[in-house]
């Protein structure tokens, strides 16, 4: 989209000369820091360029490269002759070829944060050594925040040797340059503003990558995002709806239960003082103490039918009370002139008619008790009769050593006794049962290749599937058959 070759910022070609006189009369190993998009590989390969005098070796160290790796790319690039050992360090394989050196060495390394610490020693020795009577210099560029740990972890008589060389974010006057030489290199039209680009300019941090995003943004416009399917939401919907049917399913279940059933037996009320009671004991105050103690101590029962007359209750009462106590209640009750109202009498027959009611057991009826000892005899002999069905006559015992051939497995004794009848010249055959399957086994055979040798002739001779290899061990839980031998369904 956009050319950048050849390139460069005043302040970048300010930092460019000052790297170039370091690589030339330096003998320090120089750390060329930047943030991420601050243009270090961009003066690493203006470097290069510039250094023609010089035996060079760039090299980018990706993540994860190990020693090996790294020592390979540079030695390929400085020495003459491939035939090197990479698992050496550098300072050992330079030094053999030092002689043949016809140009003094300067070693660049881009994103040096992802090489070995081995390496990095490795580096500091270098700037010890001497090709063609000048130093051996060394540019790498790292993080602000990796040239600070190296610093942290050199000792201190070697830190001299280490020269950090930070590189200045760009002025508002180079962005806006940058930017407006990068637009017309690009030969499209925009119409976006002048002051909208210089305040988005003054936004930002002072790196060409973040130049070069806005000019990006403005040509082609915001990306399309890319569509995010709502996992979250519809895995809340999903839980909510699952906890909403399995409520409803619970009160479903629940409303389909039957209720318990009450057992029936006769309600006793406790005793209390009541109306009824009140009026009773006024009525019967003149009567005899018996009677009034049967009223306030005897406990009620709910009445369970309704009171004919009070004819029919009051001979009930009267056969409760000895004969003399009847004889002076009638005799008090003819001597009385005022009579009671009609309710209140009717009252006291229906309180001396509750006095009668009794309540029975409830008791199971023997029609239930037979049908459950009937069902219970049903399933004790259908238990009995399915063992004995299980049970199957065996005869004999199977050999423990050695192999067999198993021609055919059959579910119907018809097919076993068709089958049988095909056999009727092969001797030594066996019929074993295993769960509800007829097997049909033919010899005996010391060895599995005798075994299979067996099977290919009696494939041949009979016309039979490739029967398979069994060991008699593996058959010990088979049940051999009585009177089901080839010979005896013949006959």
């Amino acid at each position: 989209m956009v050319a950048t070759e050849e390139l460069l910022l005043p302040s970048q070609e300010a930092l460019l000369q000052r790297l170039q006189h370091l690589a030339c009369y330096g003998q320090q190993l120089v750390l060329l820091q930047g943030q991420v998009g601050a243009g270090k590989t961009r003066l690493l390969t203006a470097l290069a360029n510039v250094l023609d005098e010089h035996n060079l070796a760039l090299v980018s160290c990706p993540q994860h490269a190990d020693a090996a790796e790294i020592r390979r790319k540079l030695l390929i690039q400085l020495l003459p002759d491939p035939l090197f050992d990479d698992e050496q360090p550098l300072a050992d394989t330079l030094l053999r070829y030092l002689g043949e050196m016809r140009k003094p060495i300067h070693i660049l390394i881009d994103d040096a944060d992802n090489m070995p610490l081995v390496l990095w020693a490795e580096c500091l020795l270098l700037t010890q050594l001497q090709a063609r009577g000048e130093a051996i210099t060394l540019t790498c560029s790292v993080s602000p925040e990796f040239a600070e740990q190296l610093q942290l972890q050199l000792p201190k008589a070697q830190k001299p040797q280490v020269l950090p060389v930070k590189l200045e974010p760009l002025s508002l006057a180079e962005r806006e340059g940058l930017y407006q030489t990068l637009l017309t290199r690009s030969a499209v039209h925009t119409f976006t503003p002048r002051a909208i680009v210089v305040k988005q300019l003054e936004r930002q941090q002072g790196t060409p990558a973040e130049v070069l995003a806005l000019l990006e943004l403005a040509l082609n416009g915001e990306p399309p995002r890319p569509r995010v399917f709502p996992w979250k939401t519809l895995l809340i919907s999903s839980l909510a709806v699952l906890s909403c049917l399995a409520l409803l399913c619970w009160y479903l279940l629940r409303s389909t239960e039957p209720l318990p059933e009450l057992t029936k037996s006769a309600l006793v009320l406790e005793h209390r003082t009541t109306p009824l009671s009140q009026f009773a004991e006024r009525w019967l105050d003149n009567e005899s103490e018996s009677a009034s103690k049967v009223l306030s101590s005897a406990p009620v029962y709910i009445r369970l039918e309704q009171p004919r007359s009070q004819s029919l209750v009051s001979p009930a009462i009267d056969s409760q009370q000895d004969p003399k106590s009847a004889q002076k209640t009638e005799s008090q009750a003819d001597s009385q002139s005022t009579p009671e109202p009609e309710t209140g009498s009717e009252l006291l027959s229906d309180a001396k008619a509750a006095l009668d009611v009794k309540t029975a057991p409830v008791t199971q009826k023997p029609q239930v008790k037979e049908a459950a000892s009937a069902s219970m005899n049903n399933e004790a002999q259908e238990t009995q009769a399915q063992s004995e069905l299980e049970q199957e006559p065996s005869a004999g015992v199977l050999p423990t050593q050695g192999y067999t051939l198993q021609l055919v497995s059959l579910k119907r004794e018809s097919s076993l006794t068709a089958f049988m009848i095909k056999l009727k010249k092969v001797k030594n055959v066996r019929v074993a049962k295993h769960k509800d399957w007829w097997v049909v086994l033919v010899g005996e055979y010391a060895s599995k290749q005798e075994a299979i040798e067996a099977g290919k002739v009696l494939q041949l001779s009979l016309d039979l599937p490739q029967p398979l290899i069994k060991s008699w061990q593996s058959l010990q839980h088979y049940r051999l058959q009585a009177g089901l031998s080839n010979s005896e369904i013949s006959s």
